[in-house]
């Protein structure tokens, strides 16, 4: 069991064989990056609406399959994250590209690697929905087994950790946990699954993480700050539109038929979800409220 050496840059991802179906580790230089220190992050925590902060404790059992925590508990996440030496506490920023300079941070990473999704896969490769999460940890805290839906480039910045890939047992294995996920447990899983690969996180290495792909994370000694850049393709957006359909068909009592059975079947979920959502974005720009048409999986991670 190992994991591949982190050797290649985030704009040579696309030319691994491994992407996208696969983990892989990957360099990059977020760690010398202004805006990451600690005490800059407290800071943007501070900035971020109440609902954008996620916290939790931080030794976690591996398994807490019933979800994620609240958001919007702390009246001042920042100081939190100053005194995460002795805070026993983990934290996830949500939806920092809202900020003007991780906005710009993302998009400059993500840049160089749709440039290589489109030299390698074609120039109608483009990346959908990119969101940004900055994630800090005190000591020898533990994310619980996850899978997220989106394709996630997580980057250490300052502290190390592990983090551990797994694979899902069984098709039915799997498709008992999407559904769940749909369903909302937020990707969190009821059973360890097999390891398949650990990478060892320090400042400038990063990993690759497909969706759907079980993982859990420990982090080590020391206070742990780490981003997540995460974006959709074409067809992951229409995977997770069917499988949202799905979940609405549940939810009446009716058993739907599975994603990849029938191409029409699909698509025609997809188009109506695809509808729904644009009704949804107008009706929200109508009261002045901001709308994104899907979940965003790291309700339930803390890395």
């Amino acid at each position: 069991m190992g994991a591949q050496a982190p050797g290649q840059t985030i704009g040579q991802i696309p030319f691994d064989d491994a992407f996208p179906g696969r983990s892989l580790g990957f360099t990059h230089d977020l760690h010398l990056d202004d805006r990451l220190t600690l005490a800059a992050v407290a800071d943007l925590a501070d900035r971020l609406p109440r609902r954008s902060v996620i916290a939790d404790t931080a030794k976690q059992p591996l398994l807490v399959p019933q979800g994620g925590p609240p958001r919007g508990a702390l009246e001042r996440p920042g100081d939190v994250i100053r005194d995460l030496q002795n805070a026993n506490a983990w934290l996830t920023l949500l939806n920092v590209e809202d900020d003007p300079g991780m906005a710009e941070l993302m998009n400059t990473y993500l840049d160089h690697l749709e440039m290589g999704m489109s030299a390698k896969q074609g120039k109608r490769v483009k990346m959908r929905k990119r969101v940004a999460f900055v994630f800090v940890s005190s000591p020898n805290s533990v994310t619980p087994v996850h899978f997220d839906i989106e394709h996630s480039l997580l980057m250490q910045v300052s502290g190390q950790k592990t983090v551990s890939i797994g694979r899902f047992e069984s098709d039915a294995a799997r498709r008992h946990e999407i559904d769940r996920y749909w369903d909302g447990s937020h990707g969190r899983i009821e059973s360890l699954q097999p390891e398949v690969a650990a990478y060892t996180m320090t400042p400038g290495r990063g990993v690759y993480i497909p969706p759907g792909t079980p993982h859990w994370v420990h982090n080590g000694p020391a206070i742990s700050l780490s981003v997540t850049l995460t974006y959709f393709t074409a067809a992951t957006v229409r995977e997770n539109r069917v499988e949202d359909f799905n979940s609405h068909l549940r939810r009446r009592h009716i058993k739907p038929r599975e994603p990849g059975r029938s191409a029409a079947v699909d698509t025609a979920k997809s188009c109506a979800m695809g509808v729904w959502a644009m009704g949804r974005r107008l009706q929200s720009v109508a009261v002045g409220a901001k709308h994104r048409d899907s979940p965003t999986s790291p309700d339930g991670a803390g890395y």
